[in-house]
């Protein structure tokens, strides 16, 4: 009985600490800095705002959705964000944001999404972190 007992103290410390350490992680990961992901080159194109040659656009995609796009300023390609928004929510409120820098290659996006897939249909209004690297978005929070 007794090792019973000690084996279910053990699971339940194990639990706890699992748990602590997996919040202390995802703290962690929503201080991020712009400046963490900091841009290597200084060649600045004329009317790039993200990355140093790069330019994003964000757009209404119908249906109180809304679309965005960074276009390369160098080769001329286009690149959709990773999915379309809901402006805001049914009560007027979360509603979407994007905040990007020039020198750097980290995207934070506000919103909900407007057409979640099976994994996230029931996440609502979340921030999600992305580095953008070699024309492509690394979710760097979840």
């Amino acid at each position: 009985m007794k090792k019973l007992k000690f084996a279910l103290l053990c699971f339940i410390i194990f639990v706890i600490n699992y748990s602590l350490i997996a919040q202390a992680q995802s703290k962690e990961l929503i201080k991020l800095n712009f400046n963490d992901f900091a841009i290597k080159t200084k060649t600045k194109i004329k009317n790039a705002n993200f990355a140093y040659h790069y330019l994003i656009k964000v757009y209404g995609c119908g249906g109180g959705a809304i679309c965005g796009e960074i276009r390369n300023l160098l080769s001329n390609k286009v690149i959709g964000l990773p999915n379309a928004y809901l402006i805001e929510d049914e009560n007027g409120e979360n509603k979407f944001s994007i905040e990007y820098h020039l020198n750097s290659s980290l995207i934070i996006i506000s919103g909900i999404i407007a057409d979640p897939d099976e994994n996230e249909a029931n996440e609502g209004y979340r921030r999600r972190y992305y580095n953008f690297i070699n024309e492509k978005f690394e979710l760097l929070e979840k």
